[in-house]
């Protein structure tokens, strides 16, 4: 059974209703309609500034931590950049060593990186040894950076990354998804080299210590495309592979497979070739789309062993 609710007729209401009266057949309210009215939007229009000021405020907070971080990261960017402007002078008598050993090889141009590390700004190699080091790192020749390893001669450096990264048409724009690995990081200096010709660096660094310090001055330079591991170098870095291009610091003989695996078809690896001890010789390793090896002898170099002293 449904309950249902006795509705009563309009006409037995009685006038006691609150808040009105009967006046000559009508009800009259005790404060006229207008009024109530007036004060209900008097009232509403009071709040509405206070709701909109807790608005105001909270987009005053949002836009100065925008702000805050925005100038944090311009001034960041803005002090790598002025390191990399520094001592322009010197850089120039680099680029003169440069050429200078470039002439007992034309048929090897280096001239695309010299524009890399001679440009301004220009990889700034003094950021990449120690400060004792700093006031020699633009005379050219490789220099200790401790742990029993150098930073390579600056021509072989310009050399390895000039037959590494193949020539494209606009010679001052990266390689458009291009990636390379680097195998023994070293100071970072030609990681850094390499980074403003491809599109990713991957650097792989045996010694723990020399990795973090590559690794910190790499970032603080602004260099955010090169990406540092710790491990084994000559195993390479599978998880990223194939790579277009590989170069090696490090004599090896011969060398590894586990790297020619990594290398995409159609790519190249740069490194010394021979006993740590013994002759070393600059090859280039071509793999071809059959999947073979063929290789080219460039120069003679001197690399030392790619160890760590852990």
């Amino acid at each position: 059974m449904k309950n249902r609710r006795a509705l009563v007729p309009r006409k037995s209401i009685d006038d006691q209703g609150r808040g009105h009266g009967p006046v000559g057949g009508r009800i009259q309210l005790d404060r006229p309609l207008g009024a109530v009215l007036r004060r209900r939007l008097v009232d509403r229009s009071a709040a509405r500034p206070l709701a909109f000021a807790r608005v105001v405020v909270w987009a005053a907070g949002v836009f100065t931590l925008f702000s805050v971080c925005y100038f944090a990261v311009m001034a960041a960017r803005g002090a790598a950049g002025a390191a990399r402007w520094e001592r322009n002078e010197e850089r120039a008598e680099m680029i003169g060593y440069v050429l200078g050993r470039a002439m007992d090889r034309p048929d090897l141009d280096v001239h695309r990186v010299v524009n890399v590390i001679g440009g301004v700004p220009g990889v700034s190699r003094h950021q990449f040894v120690a400060a004792a080091e700093q006031v020699s790192a633009y005379r050219g020749p490789e220099l200790p950076i401790g742990r029993g390893r150098t930073t390579p001669d600056s021509y072989i450096v310009a050399l390895m990354a000039e037959l590494a990264v193949p020539l494209r048409t606009t010679p001052t724009l990266p390689v458009s998804g291009h990636k390379v690995l680097e195998v023994g990081t070293g100071s970072g200096y030609l990681a850094a080299v390499l980074s403003e010709m491809v599109d990713r660096v991957y650097t792989i660094e045996p010694d723990e210590a020399l990795a973090q310090r590559a690794a910190a001055t790499l970032g603080d330079l602004g260099y955010g495309n090169v990406t540092v591991g710790v491990g084994e170098p000559f195993e390479g870095w599978p998880e990223f592979a194939p790579f277009d291009s590989i170069v090696l610091k490090g004599p090896v003989d011969p060398v590894p497979q586990t790297l020619i695996d990594q290398l995409a078809l159609g790519g190249k690896l740069v490194g010394p070739v021979g006993s740590p001890d013994g002759p070393q010789v600059l090859q280039v390793l071509e793999k071809l789309p059959d999947g073979s090896v063929a290789a080219t002898s460039v120069l003679e170099v001197r690399f030392p062993p790619l160890t760590s002293d852990d």
